[in-house]
């Protein structure tokens, strides 16, 4: 079955009201709005009349998704208090139990959800503040530029940092790049962060132009769960 239809039988049976402020309001407010976030980080959705709906299986979702949803997507998007994020991200975690339990595979089934979102909250001060920052370094740039060759709008890993550099490599970008930022800044990134960026070629240098979403990329086993014994 596809992800929304999932959420959706979901949010039925267990009597979840309607956001009518969401744009799946079907879905309640919890799991529209990790629904829009999917379709944000480039899951398959198609246009029905009463809007998009994700279809891609929900063996699609990764722990990228989670990442991105939990410290990266949040925050941006009404979610303020730490109660009104553990409130969604218990609301989360109940969905992919109603899928467990229903013997429904997905791409989380073989992490341990509590210790992943546990790690991913810590995060988010550290993101925020990075995303803050490169936000407002944005400004300060853009007064020094008279002369833009290139932009390009994309999701950016980073891929090494080398004293004031970052070295980035983009998801719809073959060629890497390198910028250079102030240390302050550079402290506070991490190896594997993902940086939602507009950067620009001035013909002589890369330079961040807008900044969005910051959130870290766990490692393949971050979270998963023991094997049984013997196995």
């Amino acid at each position: 079955m596809e992800l929304h239809e999932l959420m959706k039988t979901y949010a039925k049976s267990q009597g979840v009201a309607p956001a009518h402020d969401q744009p799946t309001p079907e879905l309640g407010k919890s799991l529209s709005l990790f629904h829009a976030c999917l379709m944000e980080s480039g899951l398959e959705y198609v246009e029905f009349p009463d809007g998009r709906k994700v279809v891609s299986s929900p063996m699609e979702i990764s722990l990228p998704h989670l990442s991105r949803f939990v410290v990266g997507f949040l925050p941006f998007n009404s979610i303020s208090t730490r109660a009104e994020t553990n409130e969604v991200l218990f609301d989360l975690y109940s969905f992919f139990r109603w899928l467990d339990k229903r013997d429904i595979d997905h791409g989380l089934r073989s992490i341990k959800m509590e210790p992943v979102i546990l790690k991913l909250t810590e995060s988010q001060d550290r993101c925020l503040k990075l995303s803050h920052h490169l936000d407002e370094a944005t400004g300060e740039i853009l007064q020094d530029i008279t002369h833009i060759v290139e932009t390009i709008n994309d999701i950016f890993l980073v891929t090494k940092i080398d004293r004031d550099f970052i070295h980035l490599q983009g998801q719809n970008h073959d060629d890497p790049i390198r910028v250079r930022l102030p240390l302050d800044i550079i402290e506070l990134i991490r190896l594997k962060d993902s940086l939602d960026l507009v950067v620009g070629d001035t013909s002589d240098k890369w330079v961040i132009l807008e900044a969005g979403q910051v959130y870290p990329e766990l490692g393949a086993n971050e979270g998963s769960a023991p094997s049984s014994p013997g196995c």
